[in-house]
């Protein structure tokens, strides 16, 4: 019984974030519109003059590295130990991987001006390290 209540807590989480695991042009939507709501949260604050928090800012926020480090530090991390737990879920970690990598080519072509090569060095890191971190999962 508790047990249950866990797991169905778990899958309701999971649930939350998946749109990270979903086809990329319905990642894409998901995130732009979680974005905006975050960014009116951060007008709203510059409007009361209190501080915007980093998230909310949105002459601050690089969209694509947004998204790198939410699959990287929220979602994977949940995603890696469903999949321990259910093998079958192993696509769903391939597209969060598949999306990952997408917002990575992304954050190459998009932003402006184009980062510099520390940082696009540091980030084909980060995005390796997860990959790396998913094939010996699956394995």
């Amino acid at each position: 019984p508790e047990s249950r209540k866990l797991f169905v807590k778990l899958l309701l989480h999971l649930a939350d974030i998946s749109n990270s695991m979903k086809p990329f042009r319905i990642c894409r939507i998901w995130a732009s519109q979680i974005l905006e709501e975050f960014f009116l949260q951060g007008d709203a604050e510059r409007r009361l003059g209190v501080p915007v928090q980093a998230l909310n800012d949105r002459d601050k926020v690089n969209r694509h590295i947004s998204q790198v480090g939410f699959i990287e530090f929220l979602v994977s991390p949940l995603v890696f130990a469903v999949i321990k737990l259910l093998p079958p879920t192993e696509s769903h970690g391939e597209q969060m991987i598949q999306n990952l990598k997408t917002w990575h080519a992304s954050w190459l072509t998009d932003t402006k001006p184009p980062p510099s090569d520390a940082e696009k060095k540091a980030l084909a890191e980060r995005v390796a390290k997860l990959e790396a971190r998913f094939v010996d999962l699956t394995r």
